[in-house]
């Protein structure tokens, strides 16, 4: 396999960025490696002893460790150190390597070690150009942690070959049990896994253009695959107008790495990298500084309301409060405090004065609810507060603040409805107060949204129910009256006097119903197709006669006797 060799691309790289200036970060190797790790990269809670580099004392200038400042780069921290496998002055953007074409950039450093580094040897077989940097802290605190970056120009074209670049961060110490050396475990992993981070299980998710297969990648993590969503291409097409601002052709976005340790003792880190395979194409870990602390691992208390609006409601529902803490080992006894203006111990179900949160989860969770008093009274803020006193003497404490309100119980208000049988449907309508949150109201067992409309031809009863998120339910019954019973009165007097002139049979109206009237021999004195209670019978003589309605709507016969009075005759 061809690989451009060092001084072709650093004379490429010369020739295309000469002359730019832009944003872009900006390395520095003027100070030693055991300066460095005092003066920029160490924070809060570390004291420093010993600093090595490739196994010598670290107070000379090497040209495989320096200083960058990032804050006009993409890379994600501000400023920190920088240990590369070749000088750490190659990691200067813009990429002009890959927008000249070539497939990576290498500066070799001037006394390159190939040494194998026994723990890197887990991840490669063969190294070169190794820059080992190590020394000895003891923290105040009972936790590590700091954030790192880890490039290379092996991205994205060698992605699962056997240039699997490798770095590590490896940490000894009391309490700490691995399979490296001295005990050690590695902090350069990916979050919540023991992944280590390296050019084949960190990539934009697909094999380079020169690997042939995708062994390599699965061997070292069968997820790898989803992994890129921890890798950011660094991509330059265009070397007269540069977009870039860093030279390395892809790398990692902003990782941690943290152990759980134990305050006052002394502990042993080192942070090495390697080229794999070969000596081309430089890669380099990035280490933001100041982060490379030890704090008092801090508690923290926090609630999720039935709603999640931070109110708790009285007889509805639970919150529950969850604490958490960085892992350290050991468990953390947590002590609870509860207080408010009016708020009791009597007030509160399922309170607790302690929580143990065990020393290998980071968080434990618990519910509580406000007991349903029926008693009118104001919202009232409850407070509570989580103080937890860490193994290496440090208090901590954190709080929340809920808010108790009553509980105003649902009611519904929907009245019957009367109708003349003069409408084909009604518009039913709830109207619903009080309850809690999002109210729901259905109509019958169909369960039909509120409004709805409801025939206008049947008489029937409707429930409606109302149900709200404490969860509470409410219910009113709706009659509707349809007015559509068919009912003939049995005399009229159609004697022009404005009262009882006309037949009028209930229940019609517009039903398009079929009338007929036979005297008493039978035979049919008057009829109708579509009867529109308007038949006055004035040419018809006193007496009594059969009639024979047809429902318009069901098809039902109904038939009776209509005595028909004051024509004068007969």
């Amino acid at each position: 396999m061809f690989r451009i060799p060092s001084i072709i691309a650093l004379v490429l790289s010369v020739v295309f960025t000469a002359g730019t200036a832009h944003a872009q970060l900006l390395p520095f190797n003027n100070a030693s490696p055991e300066h460095l790790v005092q003066r920029m990269l160490v924070g809060q809670g570390v004291a420093i002893g010993t600093v090595l580099f490739n196994g010598q004392p670290a107070t000379a200038i090497n040209d495989q460790v320096g200083s960058f400042n990032g804050t006009a780069s993409n890379i994600g921290l501000d400023s920190g150190l920088v240990i590369c496998t070749g000088r750490m002055v190659m990691v200067e953007g813009p990429n002009m390597s890959m927008a000249s074409g070539l497939a990576g950039y290498t500066v070799p450093p001037a006394s390159p070690r190939s040494t194998p580094d026994p723990d890197l040897g887990n991840f490669t077989a063969m190294q070169n150009c190794v820059a080992a940097l190590e020394f000895d802290f003891i923290p105040s605190g009972d936790s590590i942690s700091f954030r790192f970056v880890f490039g290379s120009e092996e991205y994205p074209e060698y992605v699962c070959a056997q240039f699997n670049d490798a770095f590590g961060f490896f940490l000894s110490g009391p309490g700490i049990s691995g399979p490296f050396s001295g005990g050690a475990i590695n902090l350069a992993v990916l979050p919540g896994t023991q992944v280590p981070v390296a050019i084949n299980t960190v990539n934009p998710g697909v094999r380079g253009m020169f690997s042939s297969n995708d062994n390599r990648c699965t061997a070292a993590d069968p997820n790898w695959r989803a992994n890129a969503i921890y890798y950011i291409a660094n991509t330059e097409t265009d070397p007269f107008n540069p977009t870039t601002t860093v030279e390395l052709d892809g790398f990692t976005v902003p990782l941690r790495a943290s152990a759980a340790v134990q305050c006052g003792q002394t502990y042993h880190i080192k942070m090495v990298i390697a080229h794999a395979g070969d000596a081309s194409l430089d890669s380099a870990v990035l280490i933001e500084g100041g982060s490379f602390s030890s704090t008092p691992s801090p508690i923290s208390i926090t609630a999720t309301a039935p709603l999640g609006d931070g109110i708790l409601t009285e007889g509805c529902g639970e919150a529950v409060i969850t604490l958490s803490r960085p892992l350290s080992g050991r468990d953390a006894e947590v002590f609870l405090t509860y207080s408010g203006a009016g708020i009791t111990a009597d007030d509160l179900e399922g309170i607790r004065a302690q929580v143990t949160i065990p020393g290998n989860v980071e968080q434990v969770s618990f519910p509580i609810s406000a007991v349903g008093d029926q008693l009118a009274e104001s919202s009232e803020p409850l407070t509570i507060v989580a103080t937890w006193t860490s193994h290496c003497g440090n208090t901590e404490t954190d709080s929340i603040t809920l808010l108790l309100q009553d509980y105003t119980p649902l009611s519904i208000a929907a009245a019957d409805v009367w109708l003349r049988c003069d409408r084909d449907s009604v518009l039913l309508e709830a109207l619903v107060s009080g309850g809690l949150g999002n109210v729901a109201v259905a109509w019958g067992d169909e369960r039909r949204p509120d409004p709805f409309y409801a025939s206008g031809w049947d008489d029937r009863s409707y429930t409606v129910t109302a149900t709200d998120q404490c969860p509470a339910m409410a219910s009113a019954v709706v009659r509707v009256s349809s007015g559509c019973t068919i009912w003939s009165p049995n005399v009229i007097t159609p004697n022009g006097d404005g009262v009882n002139d006309a037949w009028v049979i209930s229940g019609l109206a517009l039903s398009g119903s079929s009338v007929k009237v036979f005297n008493r021999w039978g035979n049919e004195v008057y009829s109708s197709t579509n009867y529109a209670n308007n038949w006055e019978a004035k040419d018809l003589p006193d007496g009594t006669y059969y009639y024979e309605v047809i429902d318009g709507r069901k098809g039902d016969r109904i038939t009776g006797y209509l005595t028909i009075l004051a024509n004068g005759r007969p």
